[in-house]
């Protein structure tokens, strides 16, 4: 037998739901079991999709981190992108793995984008409209879908 986090997780919301929150006296418990099984569906939704979001967003973050090479004057930072850029693919697809190299990338983006912020001219302001995209896309990947 293989558990299937996912499903598990949503079968424990049900039987939170639907067994165990009808025996629960107090307001304040049954507050909690409700908080604890919409958690159980959320985190099901985040247990299926986080490498492949983590994965879509590090490629994104990189494609930015290699464009900005032609912007940035900055030695040290130029340098810090060149590093970014020409790392191999991971093979490591585990979340904390992932999710390392995501928080890496993006105190990368977020010097860059704070340099860029700070030059003039057209293509400046265009790759930092380029970024905020980013930004506005990494948010709609993170969106959780409640239903009741």
């Amino acid at each position: 037998m293989r558990p299937d986090p996912p499903r598990v997780l949503v079968a424990l919301a049900g039987t939170l739901g639907m067994q165990v929150l009808p025996e629960v006296a107090t307001p304040f418990a049954q507050q909690s079991v409700t908080l604890t099984a919409v958690l159980a569906v959320l985190l099901a939704q985040e247990w299926d999709r986080a490498a492949s979001r983590l994965i879509e967003e590090n490629a994104a973050v990189v494609e930015l981190l290699s464009r900005a090479r032609g912007l940035v004057g900055d030695v040290e930072l130029k340098g810090r992108l060149d590093v970014a850029v020409s790392a191999p693919p991971t093979t490591d697809f585990h979340i904390s793995a992932l999710q390392a190299r995501n928080d890496d990338l993006r105190r990368l983006l977020v010097d860059v984008h704070a340099l860029v912020d700070s030059m003039a001219g057209a293509a400046a302001v265009e790759f930092s409209e380029a970024i905020w995209e980013e930004l506005k896309e990494s948010t709609r990947r993170r969106h959780l879908m409640i239903t009741v």
